[in-house]
Order: structure tokens, then C-alpha cells, then sequence
């Protein structure tokens, strides 16, 4: 009867739960954590409880993993099921299905229109829920009822799988934990035969030890962080592709290879092709990474007149130029600009900020955003930055200080000499300049890498030794360089120009991500210059271009030759730690609270010692067999040394042995004896293999076991005394 069927490892199940909880957090850079990560465990949690009692209370497959499933939808429905006056229902009728169906269907509308990290919402919380529990239930149910804790892993993996695409950070931490936990549910619901039926635990704790050791070496690498080298992207299928978002922590790395083909705009223009398009400004740099505070909604509309921080004298009488253009796939809650003064024709909640030179919304993002652009990308030229040198000296710079700080963490003494060295025969600022971009952009001195590792604590001495990095370093290097002699100086992160797909129109896309520096010359307001080498951004700008310019740059430096002076080494302040170096960037995402961590790992020892006790007790060979297994182990430790089976032989194997051994005492098993020989070794083998298990009771397998057994010590006895008989005579 069913009854007498193997009762499931329900031991496991809390370690699936474990592993499917933590799996939230490979989502943590796709969703801002919060509140809502309390309310899946405790739904979890519900179901986990559920499940547990169901399979100490039945030896059913079906019956717990159903149960879960209506319990968990009962709680889930005053949770988040809400009528149309807001109030929540408190009882699985009806209309609290219906209004549960709905809050889901709304998550995934809102998580369609919502750029990332998803903001906590209702119908968000109930959609991931849903999916968190459908999850563990299938996972478990794999795990657990049928015994495939392997196949439940790639299902554990799916939660993990954006990070890996998409090249996200994520907790380790939460990444070790799960691994942990799915290595024991591995270990206790794997299926041994015979004595050996005990979890192998002591394998698992080897595996787990193992791949902790892997995880060490190799998380640090995928995961986006402190590594020994860099891993090969992954490019995502096009109908994968997510909404480009750039990174203001300057890791852009990620846009410029695993999203490098994705459109982010089309725009059309009969003019030159702008230098680039500005997003965001950034002046906070602390030696590690740059970061930007939050500002307040500027009050001049984007579409009210021209727009750039210095007054542009006759702009009707400038060479303009139209650009009309198409934002694709990019969640910005600011607009794509020129570097160059600009008026916009465009609608919606749009406001200029002068001070960072940006377009900014706080409700509207610029994903399928269409506006035009009128543009004078010539506005500037090398000689009128020659002639903003009277003005410079006449102290007409910014007052902000932060446009001329250092962080402590960089050897400013070093950078200094370096930049006073490199522009010693500079006469203008603009001469200072071009002088240090050139220095930067030669190939002999400085390679253009993106596997570049971050590393060190002050960043710019770091690409200074390595002389390789992206832009972002080259950028911040000449931000600093610019700063150590005074000059106004901050960093851009927007996209370059993009190529051309006909005679006027051009694509950008994410590998087009790019950052640059910007130095304030008086009239012109903030310039952009570009010391990242032309393998990447082709030639510099017009008016920063030595070649078309009469920049007076060092031959040496213009011919590639060395570098000026010796290399200086890196002195750091003793009071600054040797942290990470450019674009280190803070893992995206919280990491689990320490109380997560200590709540896991009192369940996981907890749930260990429970799963061992529940072994030792099952072994213990005192009291009645609970089934056939416990019939056949009590079998094979009774009998007499010739007839104990190794426990890796079949129980057809192992009846065949037994008879092999009482032939050795020069008799054989009576034909009752070998019939419940057989019978027992039938049950046995559909015990372990059956779908229902055997239909033998207990008592009828332990009267077959107490008969072979019978036959077995007085073959032994039997043959003891023969033996004596023979040795006296």
C-alpha cells in the first residue's frame, strides 16, 4: 500500500527556501530593496512551514507541494489583493482571486515602464512574490519529492542569470550563502541504497568547501568587482536587451561591451556631426569614485531660449545647425546634449540647469523622446580660447571650490609635477590644455583597455604606473591634472557621436558610452577636451586638435616620444586606506542585512543538526524497522560475517550473496527460507524504486528477514560445532 512508501528528505526543504530567498538579491541592481523583501519571506516562510508538516504527515509527492501552493495564495490575498476603494480582502473568495490576478498583471505593467532599479510598489511586490513562491514550490518539489536536487539548482540559478548577462554587482555574500544552501538540500535529499542510506553530509560540507574556494577565486571577476582579471562578457540576445541606463558611479564597462550593439538614439543633422551628446556633470571626485549630489528642480524651462551657462553674444549671427533626434532605448531623467550652446524645441516637463549645463525631469524619462536641437558646434575655436586668457587672469573663473579640489587620497605632489612638466612651455590655459591631452592620448605612453581591473586607493598614481585604462580614467586623470594648476575642471558622461547609417543620419549606440573632462575658460564656459586615444574616440574635437591648431606642445610629445621626466612614485597619505581604484564603484544594490546572514545561519546549523539527529535516530537498531530499507539494513547486520552484502550490490545481488555465503557452512537456505530471501529482496527493490513502494507490511517483511536470519545462525552454529567435533576427535 502507498503507506509503506520512501517518506520524501523533507530535511531539504528549508534549504531550497534558503537558496530561493537569497536568489532576490541577484535581482538587487533590477529592484531597489526594502520592505518588500520582509513580505516574500514571510510568504516564504508560510509555505516552507506548509510543506514540511504536509511531508512528516504524508508520504504523498503531489499532496505538499499542492497544499503550499493554496496556503501561500491565501496568505498572498490579503497581502495584496485590494478592491476599488482600496481595501484589502480578507478572504479567498472570488473577487480576492480576481483583484489578486490583477495586482500582478499591474506589476508586470509596471515593471515594463519602470526604469531600474524598480522603486517598491504594490503590485511590483505581489508580481515578485508570485514568482519567488512558484519557484521554490517547483524547485522543492523536484528537489524533494523526487529526489533531483541537481535539476532544482538550475532553477536556484535563474534569479542570478541578469547579473551574469548584464554584467550587474551583486552581494557575494548572498551568492555564497545560496550556493551553501543548495549544496546541503543536495546532500539531503540525495538517494543511497542500503547502509549507506544516510545524506552524505560529510561529502557535501567537501563540495561546499570546494566551490567556496572556486567562488572566492572567480566571483570577484563575474561579479563586476575586485578580481584577478576579467572574464569574457556575454552578450544578451537582442529580444533580451534591457533600456540602457549609464552608471554615474563611471563603471562603464558594462555599456561599453555586453551592451556595446544596442541602439540608445537616432538623430539626423545636414551639418558636421556633433563631438558628442552630455548627459550629466560631475565634480565630487575622492580619489576611488566620483559622486553627485542631489540638486533641486531647476526653474528655467528647457524650451524657454537658448541654453548654456555663459552669455553667447549674436547667436542669430552663429553658424547653427539643426539636429532632430530619436531616443531609443535609454532611461535617463535627462536629455542628450551637444557640448556646444543649444536651443530645444520639445514638449513635457523639461527644465535646463545652468549650473551642470543639463536638461533634467523629475517625470519624464528620455526613452522615445523626439525633439529638435539647433546648434552652433563650431562656437568655439582654438584661437578664441588663446584670447580668454586676459579674462583668466583677471579672475573671472567660478568661485566653487570643489572645481579645483583634490581629494586628499591622490598624491597631488605628484600629479602637479607631472602636469607642470608637461605644460612648462604653455603660455595660455588653453596651451596647458591641449598640452596634457596630447600626453594622454599617445599610444606609446597610455593603452586603451576596458579589462582593465580597478585597484590601489589612489586612482590617478595607479593609471599612472599601469599607463592602461578607459575613459573614465584617461578623463579623471586629466580632471586632476587640470585642477593641480588651478584650472576649473570637471567630468561628463553622456555618448559620443555615433557612426552613420546614410549621408545625414547617424546611430549611437551603448558602446558609444563615454566620458570626458570639461575646463572652464571664461566666455566659452565649460569645454570639452578628449584624452582618451583616438582607437576609441577618433580625433579630438576641432579646437582641440594640435594638428589644426598652433599649440605649442612638446615635439616629443607630439611625436610619441617619452614621456616628460622620470616617473614619480606614489605617496600616499598615511591616514588613507588602500582601498579600490578608478571607476571602483560601490556594489549596486544593498547588501543583505547582517541579521539576514545571522537568522540563515542559525537555520542552516539548526536544520543540520535536526537532519543528523533524525539520521542517528533512524539507525539506531533498538525498536520496530519504520520500513523496508530498516528491514533489509537490521537483515545484513544480523547475519553472520560470510553472508553481509557490500552495500553497493542490488537487493537481487545481495540475496544471490547471502546463499553463496551459507553454501560456505556446507549447507544452503531451506526452500521457505530462499522463497522469503526473494520476496524480501522484491520488496525491497520496489521500496526504493517504486512510484508507490512495496505492498508488504513491516510485519510481514520482519517475519522473512527473522526467517533467512534463523536459517543463517544455525547454519553458523552448526557449523561451529562441527568444527570443534573434528578439531577433539
Amino acid at each position: 500500500m502507498a503507506a509503506h512508501a520512501s517518506r520524501t528528505p523533507w530535511q531539504a526543504t528549508p534549504f531550497i527556501a534558503i537558496a530561493t530567498f537569497l536568489g532576490l538579491y541577484g535581482l538587487s541592481t533590477m529592484l531597489e530593496m526594502g520592505p518588500w523583501v520582509r513580505t516574500v519571506a514571510v510568504v516564504l516562510l508560510v509555505a516552507t512551514a506548509t510543506l514540511v508538516i504536509t511531508r512528516l504527515l504524508s508520504r504523498s509527492r503531489v499532496l505538499p507541494t499542492l497544499l503550499a501552493a493554496l496556503v501561500s495564495v491565501v496568505v498572498m490575498i490579503p497581502l495584496f489583493a485590494r478592491r476599488e476603494d482600496g481595501s484589502a480582502h480578507l478572504l479567498p473568495t472570488p473577487g480576492g482571486l480576481g483583484d489578486l490576478g490583477a495586482a500582478m498583471r499591474g506589476g508586470v505593467e509596471y515593471a515594463a515602464v519602470t526604469i531600474a532599479p524598480a522603486p517598491e510598489a504594490l503590485p511590483l511586490t505581489a508580481l515578485i512574490t508570485a514568482v519567488t513562491v512558484a519557484l521554490f514550490l517547483v524547485a522543492e518539489h523536484l528537489a524533494v519529492s523526487w529526489r533531483a536536487a541537481a535539476t532544482a539548482g538550475l532553477l536556484l540559478l535563474i534569479p542570478w542569470l541578469p547579473a551574469v548577462i548584464f554584467q550587474h554587482r551583486i552581494s557575494t555574500g548572498a551568492l555564497i550563502a545560496a550556493i551553501i544552501a543548495w549544496l546541503l538540500a543536495l546532500a539531503l535529499a540525495r538517494r543511497v541504497a542500503g547502509s549507506e542510506r544516510r545524506p552524505a553530509v560529510a561529502g557535501a560540507l567537501t563540495a561546499t568547501a570546494a566551490t567556496m574556494g572556486g567562488v572566492l577565486l572567480v566571483a570577484p571577476t563575474a561579479l563586476g568587482g575586485l578580481g584577478w582579471g576579467m572574464i569574457p562578457r556575454i552578450d544578451a540576445p537582442a529580444s533580451l536587451e534591457t533600456a540602457t541606463r549609464l552608471n554615474l558611479d563611471l563603471d562603464l564597462r558594462t555599456s561599453l561591451t555586453t551592451n556595446s550593439t544596442t541602439p540608445v538614439m537616432v538623430y539626423t543633422t545636414e551639418g558636421p556631426k556633433p563631438d558628442a551628446f552630455k548627459l550629466y556633470a560631475l565634480t565630487d571626485f575622492d580619489g576611488v569614485k566620483w559622486s553627485r549630489e542631489e540638486a533641486p528642480l531647476p526653474g528655467i524651462a528647457a524650451g524657454s531660449g537658448l541654453l548654456w551657462p555663459e552669455p553667447v553674444e549674436s547667436w542669430n549671427d552663429q553658424r547653427r545647425q539643426r539636429i532632430d533626434m530619436q531616443v531609443l532605448n535609454l532611461q535617463e531623467t535627462n536629455l542628450p546634449l551637444p557640448p556646444s550652446p543649444r536651443t530645444l524645441d520639445l514638449e513635457g516637463p523639461w527644465f535646463y540647469d545652468s549650473e551642470r549645463d543639463e536638461v533634467v525631469s523629475d517625470e519624464a524619462t528620455a526613452r522615445e523622446m523626439q525633439y529638435s536641437i539647433v546648434t552652433d558646434p563650431r562656437f568655439v575655436s582654438d584661437r578664441d580660447l588663446r584670447e580668454t586668457q586676459e579674462r583668466i587672469d583677471g579672475g573671472e573663473d567660478p568661485t566653487d571650490p570643489r572645481y579645483l579640489s583634490i581629494s586628499p587620497a591622490i598624491d597631488a605632489s605628484r600629479v602637479e609635477s607631472l602636469a607642470t612638466e608637461l605644460t612648462s612651455e604653455a603660455e595660455t590655459r588653453y596651451d596647458q590644455a591641449i598640452a596634457i591631452q596630447q600626453f594622454l592620448r599617445d599610444p606609446l605612453q597610455f593603452t586603451y583597455d576596458t579589462s582593465v581591473s580597478p585597484s590601489g586607493g589612489d586612482a590617478i598614481s595607479t593609471f599612472l604606473d599601469d599607463r592602461s585604462g578607459y575613459c573614465v580614467q584617461f578623463a579623471t586623470t586629466m580632471v586632476m591634472m587640470a585642477r593641480s594648476l588651478d584650472i576649473p575642471a570637471r567630468m561628463s558622461v553622456g555618448f559620443l557621436a555615433g557612426s552613420a547609417t546614410d549621408a545625414d543620419t547617424f546611430v549611437i549606440q551603448g558602446g558609444d558610452a563615454h566620458a570626458w573632462p570639461e575646463l572652464w575658460f571664461p566666455g566659452a564656459g565649460w569645454v570639452r577636451f578628449e584624452p582618451t586615444p583616438a582607437v576609441q574616440t577618433g580625433a579630438p574635437p576641432e579646437y582641440a586638435d594640435p594638428f589644426t591648431s598652433n599649440a605649442p606642445i612638446p615635439e616629443d610629445v607630439l611625436n610619441g616620444g617619452a614621456a616628460p621626466g622620470q616617473p614619480l612614485q606614489p605617496q600616499l597619505p598615511e591616514d588613507v586606506p588602500n582601498t579600490t581604484g578608478i571607476p571602483a564603484v560601490e556594489d549596486q544594490g544593498p547588501e543583505i542585512p547582517i541579521l539576514v546572514f545571522v537568522l540563515a545561519g542559525a537555520v542552516l546549523v539548526l536544520g543540520g543538526l535536526g537532519a543528523w539527529w533524525w539520521m542517528h535516530r533512524s539507525r539506531r537498531p533498538h525498536g520496530a524497522p519504520k520500513d523496508a530499507e530498516d528491514v533489509w539494513s537490521r537483515l545484513r547486520e544480523s547475519l553472520p560475517e560470510p553472508m553481509r552484502w557490500s552495500s553497493d550490490l542490488t537487493p537481487h545481488e545481495a540475496a544471490q550473496h547471502v546463499e553463496a555465503g551459507m553454501r560456505e557452512f556446507d549447507t544452503g537456505l531451506s526452500g521457505q527460507a530462499r522463497e522469503d530471501l526473494t520476496r524480501l529482496a522484491n520488496a525491497v527493490a520496489d521500496h526504493r524504486y517504486a512510484p508507490d513502494g512495496t505492498l508488504a507490511s513491516l510485519d510481514t517483511l520482519s517475519e522473512w528477514a527473522a526467517a533467512v536470519d534463523a536459517e543463517a545462525q544455525s547454519a553458523e552454529s552448526d557449523s561451529a560445532r562441527a568444527q570443534r567435533s573434528g578439531a577433539g576427535r
